[in-house]
């Protein structure tokens, strides 16, 4: 039904995207003990997404295709909660793509871009650790710690989009 909206090649890109998410986080499992590098891959391809297909509701598809395969195949943890994760981080970038049409144009945009979505991850963080029953201090600092890596990596994933989409339009291969 959604797919009807996207002809056959922005729906193969789309699927692309969210497939590759999902196997940056499987194969690249790197227990680097720093909190928050797996949104440099989650941003990239997000705002990929959203930069080669220019239709709003592209990065929020392809954040929910990701959310549902790593559900599916069990990457992460979360269960149906990472739908909602991914498909919010998608919902952001379209969002900002709606206000800013040329947004993959510029590095600063998408930097900014890339830590906004990065900063929902709080969201989630909070919620579960109230529920887990922790200290509202507590609970502050770790949600402003983690929240500030995973900005930091979500910034760092949206300064790699430009030059992509800038290849991907020099060769023909984005409308």
């Amino acid at each position: 039904m959604i797919w009807r909206w996207f002809d056959l090649r922005q729906a193969l890109y789309l699927a692309f995207c969210g497939t590759f998410i999902v196997i940056a986080r499987a194969a690249l499992r790197l227990h680097l003990q720093i909190t928050g590098h797996s949104m440099l891959f989650n941003l990239f391809f997000l705002m990929l997404a959203r930069g080669a297909v220019r239709k709003f509701g592209a990065a929020a598809l392809a954040g929910l295709l990701a959310g549902l395969l790593c559900m599916v195949l069990g990457v992460g943890k979360g269960g149906l909660i990472q739908i909602l994760r991914f498909g919010l981080l998608g919902l952001v970038v379209d969002l900002a793509a709606m206000i800013s049409p040329n947004l993959f144009r510029s590095y600063l945009a998408c930097c900014l871009v890339g830590a906004l979505a990065a900063s929902t991850r709080g969201i989630w963080l909070g919620l579960a650790d109230l529920m887990a029953g922790m200290e509202v201090s507590l609970m502050l600092q770790h949600v402003l710690v983690s929240s500030g890596m995973n900005m930091l990596f979500g910034a760092a994933g949206g300064l790699l989009v430009p030059p992509v989409v800038k290849r991907l339009e020099t060769n023909g291969l984005v409308r």
